[in-house]
């Protein structure tokens, strides 16, 4: 699915360690009742391993959302997409997911995972405009004891 930069300006590059203080900020305020640790970005920056994906949407050198995902022996995992709250509903989000799943399929992604939670309707519209499907339930996925669904895609 390809789509249109929801800003002319927007730039989806690779994160950087220099990117870190913008995201955790984005993280937090997405994610206010468990957020990702600073050390896991940490982590995952300094490794590189192939299959690891760390993506940011900047504007005007601002970071205004991230996407982390793996791609390992041809199943993608969305783990993580985030957009800072201002930028929310202006396409940022879509823009990210369809970025993240054209670098999949160029690394010969076969299909794709993510779990949403059961009652996040929006982000649930976002995978279901991309062809993502309920593949199964995690119950009490999630801190506070919430269920996901499991969503996947075929590239």
């Amino acid at each position: 699915m390809k789509v249109e930069k929801p800003f002319p300006e927007i730039i989806f590059e690779q994160m950087q360690q220099k990117d870190l203080e913008q995201v955790m900020a984005i993280e937090k305020a997405a994610f206010p009742d468990d957020p990702w640790h600073v050390s896991f970005f940490k982590r995952e920056l300094h490794k590189r391993k192939t299959y690891t994906h760390l993506y940011v949407a900047r504007l005007n050198n601002r970071v205004i959302g991230y996407i982390v995902f793996y791609i390992f022996c041809g199943e993608g995992q969305i783990m993580n997409i985030a957009v800072a709250s201002e930028y929310r509903r202006r396409g940022v989000a879509t823009y990210l997911l369809a970025s993240a799943l054209e670098i999949a399929q160029k690394n010969r992604g076969r299909e794709i995972f993510l779990e949403v939670a059961v009652n996040n309707t929006a982000a649930r519209g976002l995978y279901k405009q991309f062809g993502f499907e309920v593949y199964g339930t995690r119950k009490r996925y999630y801190h506070n004891g919430e269920d996901a669904y499991i969503l996947r895609k075929e590239i």
